[in-house]
């Protein structure tokens, strides 16, 4: 499938099958975005969640990460829908990062891409937003899932910055590499300059889904508890953007051209004759967060 062929098949009508790829212990954006996959039956099929490796002062080590991450999604799917938590398979992911060698990762959460995609009917998205691993590492071990499956990354930062030292990238560079060099139908969200767009505050989550429901409560909860000092202070739900791809892609003005190169010091380089990706370079933050609100706030 190809970048124009992947982008057509987003925005038409229908629900759409996806592997979520989470971090889900790393930040708060997580949590809100695994709701929102499981609340969205108009437009996702949610088939599995993979837990995601990631190292920052939350963890002690990549697999510390992805261990803590694996806890947090059944925490989470309970809060939104014990009976559907019960009927959507949860992976344990990487427990490092790619090496400067470019050897996959073996997994259960890269063997569940490989065996998902290679035995679907139909194009199957797999919406990352953590580190890559997982998913370079089943492209990496699997190349023919290239042709079935479209990736919706977020990761890195916009194209005309300094450097792509965002989070999710920096923790795989060569699992990103891995990614943008691949064959895969690639939809990227960068975060500094794009998708740091998607901001919210404590008092806009405690008008709408304080009380609303044991979730939006802990939802509440973890965002508040990100910071000590929350007199005028926002902060960014990144990952929401990735499933609002699917459930709201009219919200998300992308544009195809000529997907990048990831450098070693995690830059951008850029050769016009590189094959085609999706590259979103504008976020309309309201009608996200309104269809967001609104699905977590009615359980």
């Amino acid at each position: 499938m190809n970048a124009y062929e992947a982008l057509e098949l987003m925005r038409t009508p229908g629900r759409k099958k996806i592997i979520l790829d989470t971090d889900t212990y790393n930040e708060v954006d997580d949590q809100f975005a695994l709701a929102y996959a499981m609340l969205s039956d108009d437009r996702i099929d949610l088939l599995s969640v993979n837990a995601a490796p990631f190292l920052n002062s939350r963890s002690v080590s990549p697999a510390d990460g992805m261990e803590k991450s694996y806890a947090e999604i059944f925490r989470i799917m309970r809060l939104t829908d014990p009976e559907k938590a019960a009927k959507i398979p949860v992976f344990r992911g990487s427990d490092r990062f790619t090496g400067t060698d470019r050897e996959p990762v073996r997994s259960d959460a890269c063997e569940n891409i490989i065996e998902t995609v290679r035995g679907s009917e139909e194009t199957v998205f797999i919406v990352a937003v953590g580190a890559i691993t997982n998913v370079s590492s089943a492209i990496a071990l699997c190349p023919e899932i290239a042709e079935k499956a479209v990736v919706i990354w977020l990761g890195g930062h916009a194209l005309e910055r300094p450097d792509t030292k965002e989070f999710n990238l920096k923790q795989d560079i060569a699992g990103a590499q891995i990614l943008f060099d691949s064959g895969v139908a690639l939809y990227q969200i960068p975060c500094d300059g794009v998708c740091s767009q998607f901001i919210t505050t404590v008092p806009e989550l405690e008008f709408y889904l304080r009380g609303k429901n044991p979730l939006c409560d802990y939802l509440c909860d973890i965002t508040a508890g990100y910071t000590k000092d929350p007199f005028g202070w926002s902060k960014v739900i990144w990952d929401v953007t990735a499933v609002a791809s699917l459930t709201v892609p009219a919200a998300e003005e992308a544009v195809i051209m000529p997907r990048p190169y990831v450098t070693s010091d995690c830059r951008w380089a850029f050769n016009m004759a590189r094959k085609p990706y999706i590259y979103v370079r504008k976020i309309r933050r309201d009608p996200i967060y309104a269809d967001l609100f609104r699905k977590l706030s009615s359980i």
